[in-house]
């Protein structure tokens, strides 16, 4: 696993209820919900940051395991995620009717075969989903650490910035952002623009989505390699391929009937 050192983001202004969240995780080993973006990652950095110790990712995926269920990225993009952080990715494969009952499983594994004993997750300020998880980490016998909860959006960005991680934006509501903001690097400079919209700044009601390339815990940065943008429904999404390959500019949207179901922004990320 890389030597985190001063770039996990540790800092000395935390708030109270950070400061009351990473006590949850301090000294323990954690298992980080990944679905392979921004907030996802920055929990993580902040539970490392806190003194956790991270043990393993947990991703679900469609039922058939290719791709995951918010982000629609390639299990391999995934997989390639966790081996630069130096971890074991654990990964069910789900429809909504059984997502419950999948992700039930799979901190049962968690917790028994990996010796882990907090699950890190990156919502906001979204309350059925933290509601979601801390009940689903209890009948698991876990408990549940939101390091993000209830921060400041600009804040969290530039912490995020600060640290030198890059994001790409790769999924798009078009019904609440349009879909020239598919494949733009999320920087300072994107923020007004995303303001300007009307949307969070952070995606959290599903506005957007992310994928983290490159970030002070992953060994190597995760190369992505484009093939286009495929559309449904309202729903937009940058295809990646499996393998790695440069950073492209992607052509038009297609609508191709191999194309991945839509995110469900009612289900915890």
């Amino acid at each position: 696993m890389p030597r985190h050192g001063d770039r996990t983001g540790k800092r000395d202004d935390v708030s109270d209820l950070v400061r009351d969240e990473l006590a949850v995780v301090a000294g323990q080993a954690f298992f980080a919900s990944w679905s392979g973006g921004k907030d996802g990652y920055l929990a993580l950095q902040r539970a490392v940051a806190g003194g956790g110790r991270l043990g393993a990712l947990l991703t679900m995926t469609e039922p058939d395991g290719r791709r995951t269920k918010s982000h629609a990225l390639p299990l391999a993009l995934v997989r390639r995620q966790a081996a630069a952080l130096g971890v074991p990715l654990v990964v069910r494969g789900a429809s909504w009717d059984d997502y419950e009952a999948a992700f039930l499983d799979a901190l049962a594994e968690l917790r028994n075969e990996h010796g882990l004993s907090v699950g890190v997750f990156g919502d906001i300020d979204l309350q059925p989903h933290r509601d979601w998880v801390e009940r689903v980490c209890r009948e698991a016998g876990l408990r549940a650490c939101l390091p993000l909860w209830l921060e400041p959006r600009r804040a969290l960005l530039d912490e995020l910035f600060r640290a030198g991680v890059e994001a790409t934006i790769v999924t798009v509501n078009t019904e609440r952002l349009d879909e020239r903001f598919l494949g733009r690097r999320l920087d300072a400079a994107l923020v007004p623009e995303l303001e300007a919209a009307g949307v969070d700044a952070c995606g959290e009601e599903g506005e957007f989505h992310t994928v983290v390339t490159r970030a002070p815990l992953f060994a190597a940065p995760v190369a992505l390699a484009w093939q286009g943008i495929v559309a449904v429904d309202q729903y937009r999404f940058v295809a990646i391929a499996d393998e790695p390959a440069s950073l492209a500019t992607p052509p038009a949207p297609s609508t191709a009937a191999t194309t991945p179901a839509p995110p469900a922004p009612d289900v915890p990320r």
